[in-house]
């Protein structure tokens, strides 16, 4: 099959923006927003992780076979979903204070001290926009989610430090999410 378009090829970078709030209240904005690509009130420097630069979408369905027998033989007959589940690991770049709590999963003693592992879980809501000149741009609207550490914090004097992370949508159905427990992705061209 010959290339639909060589315009759906794609390349850019992604923004990701988190906040310690389920189904923050200015994640969608209103629907007229959505439909804009917009989600501007979410998006703050205080949710920002800042300069991500990688971010992987890993989604894990778990399939459950039917089989029946038909003159001594097993014939698959249906499958069903058991379980569903999407991760999305980044890496950032930016030491800064929101992401070193986020990253050593701390409790805030001050504006510059945090203490490390006292809050287990950073679950909230978050928005990723993947912007681009090149291709189609998306943003992706998570009512509930989590952030963890997800490998070692690179210290080196030699190159970047970098801290992995791996965001977790979590199923939420309730109100406006209801119709969509795990999210909303719009595909644009930002």
């Amino acid at each position: 099959m010959a290339t639909i378009s060589s315009n759906n090829y794609t390349i850019g970078m992604v923004d990701l923006y988190f906040n310690a709030s389920v189904a923050h209240a200015s994640l969608l904005a209103t629907d007229a927003a959505v439909a804009a690509g917009k989600g501007g009130a979410f998006r703050t420097s205080a949710n920002s992780f800042g300069n991500v630069v990688g971010l992987e979408f890993n989604p894990d369905v778990t399939y459950v076979d039917h089989f029946v027998a038909d003159r001594g033989q097993r014939k698959k007959d249906k499958t069903a979903v058991s379980m569903v589940s999407l991760t999305m690991p980044f890496t950032f770049d930016e030491m800064n204070y929101n992401n070193l709590q986020r990253y050593f999963i701390g409790s805030s003693l001050s504006n510059t001290t945090i203490a490390p592992f006292e809050k287990p879980l950073f679950e909230g809501s978050a928005q990723m926009v993947f912007q681009t000149d090149v291709g189609t741009g998306m943003t992706y609207f998570i009512p509930k989610c989590q952030i963890r550490p997800n490998g070692s914090l690179s210290i080196s004097g030699e190159s970047w430090w970098t801290g992995p992370c791996v965001l977790e949508i979590l199923y939420y159905n309730t109100s406006h999410w209801a119709s969509k427990p795990y999210g909303l992705v719009l595909a644009s061209n930002i």
